[in-house]
């Protein structure tokens, strides 16, 4: 696509929710990750201050250059922990080196990490997956309940927050399903056939011996060195271990800490996953991704929003 005649474009969050749906984006990661050889990204960087962090996050992926910018900041908000996410996406095509967008950064962040769920969860979870548990209620879990939808044939969504009205209010986004809203994390996950856990948690809550042989698990919150969602028996017994960088995840996913990879376990990546290794389905094994949020998969969603923006322009 020719960029050379449009002016810049600015994107606010509302704005990219009206053009780029959960669904779309499962789509432009699972293309995404087919092949990764005309992709470069630098490790994030993090400027750490008191109450969370800045990450700068660089990448190309093909014809686009991009970064995002983003600020995490935790505060007390009531008796609640709240987790504030601040971000811009600027994204430029490298032929012409001009710059194409630049974006609200949350709602792109928001749905292309639910996306990345629900591509592994594709994947990994077992066909006839049924149940689908949800550990922490926040502004992300709409997203990640949307992308599992779109992937498997959940009948019952099973939802746990430390604060059970912010559950009940997430359960009313799903009125078409069956919803319940728990009492413990146990009961939350003990039939289970994928569970996602959301949480800025430093303490691995989440233990094997609550789960079904068959789960998948999609580790989502730790996305920082200390963070840590899943108990260390997880880590210890799954079959497979799935991660979306190997070099970002040991330093801010759940395999952070791990010292070794087992030799009982089968450890790869989920590119590999996507594009090499065509995996049976009906799972007999449990399986885990750790996912820590990649700036190619701003980069590209950046780029497809913007693309689709100037393809609709052009046609009205």
């Amino acid at each position: 696509m020719d960029t050379t005649t449009h002016p810049v474009k600015y994107l606010t969050n509302d704005e990219v929710c009206n053009i780029l749906s959960v669904p779309e984006c499962v789509g432009v990661v699972e293309e995404l990750f087919k092949d990764l050889s005309n992709t470069q990204m630098p490790p994030k960087i993090y400027l750490d201050i008191p109450n969370g962090d800045f990450r700068a996050m660089p990448a190309v992926v093909g014809s686009t250059a991009g970064i995002k910018w983003c600020g995490v900041h935790l505060d007390e908000t009531g008796h609640r922990r709240k987790v504030n996410i601040f971000a811009k996406v600027l994204i430029n095509d490298t032929v012409s080196g001009k710059l194409l967008a630049i974006m609200d950064g949350e709602s792109i962040t928001s749905i292309r990490t639910a996306a990345v769920t629900g591509v592994a969860t594709k994947y990994l979870s077992r066909l006839d997956s049924k149940i689908a548990a949800f550990i922490g209620c926040g502004n992300q879990t709409k997203y990640q309940i949307e992308a599992i939808l779109s992937v498997r044939d959940i009948k019952t969504i099973k939802l746990y927050d430390l604060h059970s009205e912010i559950a009940e209010k997430m359960a009313a986004n799903f009125e078409g399903y069956e919803t319940i809203v728990c009492e413990t994390l146990e009961d939350c996950v003990v039939d289970a056939d994928i569970v996602t856990t959301l949480t800025p948690s430093r303490n691995g809550y989440l233990k094997y011996e609550w789960l079904l042989p068959t789960v998948h698990i999609n580790a989502v919150g730790a996305d920082a060195e200390g963070k840590q969602e899943l108990d260390g028996s997880v880590l210890d017994n799954v079959d497979w271990v799935i991660y979306d960088n190997y070099e970002q995840c040991s330093h801010s996913g759940e395999i952070q800490y791990v010292k070794y990879k087992d030799k009982k376990q089968e450890w790869n990546s989920l590119e590999n996953v996507v594009s090499k290794l065509n995996l049976k389905q009906g799972w007999i094994q449990d399986t885990l991704f750790d996912a820590t949020g990649l700036a190619i998969e701003d980069v590209a969603t950046g780029r497809y929003i913007y693309e689709k923006l100037i393809r609709s322009e052009q046609s009205s």
